[in-house]
């Protein structure tokens, strides 16, 4: 806390306002949106186009208001799978990627990302299977997602940073006011909405001097002994000189505790 404005018959006191929580909400934004650029309909499907040749397609509708794509991989003849291995030797760790491949005239081709090596193999004899069939038709996969899960992790996963940021524009704010013989409290709810307490001049119980091996903490508590105002200086003579203020303003003496050792 410190004082941002005074008078002869005015304080007010203000939370230093820090950049970490603006910073960390701006750079999740570009996370969030890769997320939400990769969400959208997906449908591996395959077709009979005569007796003897299919074709595969892959299309993706995104969840976003972006154009459709649609990879399609002509005159399939039989389907694989394909595992990629990565190993990063610093955390000592192993990745696996599983991947449907469809066999074409122009060579095995990688078709579509699975999420198990199960599920890899699965997909891939379904689609054989179809060559080797006689449907006219196979959807081989299918997702869309929730988009109603999607908007709660969005809020979830930015919650803390926009609370933060809100906070940075509305920081506490503590006004001292003689003249009115009243002391404002104005705070933000864990909801985000700005609150205000008034107390009288009558409710401070003192303002004390805190001395301890860290510093100097000036704190003015109420009659309920809840601490309503701290400020922590490495300087003595600036702490003593704050509370000297802070007691001639409300009327209260200046105590001066410190530390003892055991």
């Amino acid at each position: 806390m410190k004082c941002v404005k005074e008078s002869p018959s005015k304080r007010v006191y203000q939370e230093e306002v820090s950049c970490l929580g603006p910073f960390l909400t701006f750079m999740s934004l570009p996370f969030l949106a890769l997320v939400w650029f990769s969400l959208g309909d997906h449908h591996f499907t395959c077709f009979r186009v005569d007796q003897s040749a299919v074709n595969c397609e892959v299309f993706f509708k995104p969840l976003l208001p972006l154009p459709s794509t649609t990879k399609l991989y002509k005159d399939v003849r039989g389907a694989g799978t394909k595992t990629e291995i990565t190993r990063d030797p610093t955390e000592r760790t192993t990745h696996y990627d599983y991947y449907v491949t469809l066999k074409t005239p122009a060579g095995e081709r990688v078709a579509w990302s699975a999420s198990s090596e199960r599920e890899a193999q699965e997909l891939a004899r379904r689609v054989q299977s179809f060559v080797n069939g006689t449907e006219s038709q196979l959807l081989v996969y299918s997702s869309k997602p929730s988009v109603d899960l999607i908007i709660i992790f969005s809020l979830l996963f930015l919650s803390p940073g926009i609370f933060t940021l809100i906070s940075a524009l509305w920081p506490y704010r503590l006004t001292l006011d003689s003249s009115l013989y009243r002391i404002q409290e104005e705070y933000l709810t864990p909801f985000g909405l700005r609150e205000q307490k008034t107390y009288s001049f009558r409710d401070v119980q003192q303002v004390t001097v805190h001395a301890d091996s860290e510093g100097f903490t000036v704190k003015v508590t109420l009659q309920s002994q809840k601490p309503l105002l701290s400020i922590f200086s490495s300087s003595e003579r600036e702490a003593r000189a704050e509370a000297e203020k802070l007691g001639q303003l409300l009327g209260r003496p200046v105590i001066f505790l410190r530390e003892t050792k055991s």
